[in-house]
């Protein structure tokens, strides 16, 4: 009988051990996945609705953040994601940048256009 409960516990050892496994490999692939779609819309400058032809104005007012920024053009539906577009703000070095004003946006402009929009820049050569 001893040898028997032996046998099962090897067992369910085994598969607790091979579940573990299952569990770390899923995971390990999640993490993979989110972070490559997290860079993808951070670098691939893509806009929040392709071939929109949508505009609307977008006022920023003095002294406004680049959260408040983001989270304006999130609400008026320029932008997909306020987080990603602030990392873009903050990678391109646009944040200290940023004229108030009022703008004509859309959501078929690039994260890139936008920013250079927002900071006065007119030439293709921003930084």
């Amino acid at each position: 009988m001893r040898e028997k409960e032996n046998i099962y516990a090897r067992i369910l050892g085994f598969c607790f051990h091979i579940l573990l496994d299952v569990m770390f490999v899923f995971f390990i692939l999640e993490g993979y996945t989110y972070s490559y779609n997290l860079a993808y819309r951070l670098f691939g400058d893509l806009p929040a609705t392709v071939m929109s032809t949508q505009t609307m104005r977008v006022t920023i007012d003095e002294g406004s953040s680049a959260k408040q920024v983001a989270d304006e053009l999130k609400l008026k539906g320029v932008i997909d994601d306020s987080y990603v577009f602030m990392a873009r703000v903050y990678l391109g070095k646009y944040s200290n940048r940023i004229v108030s004003g009022t703008y004509i946006l859309g959501p078929g402009m690039s994260p890139d256009q936008i920013c250079r929009t927002i900071c006065g820049i007119r030439s293709e050569e921003a930084s």
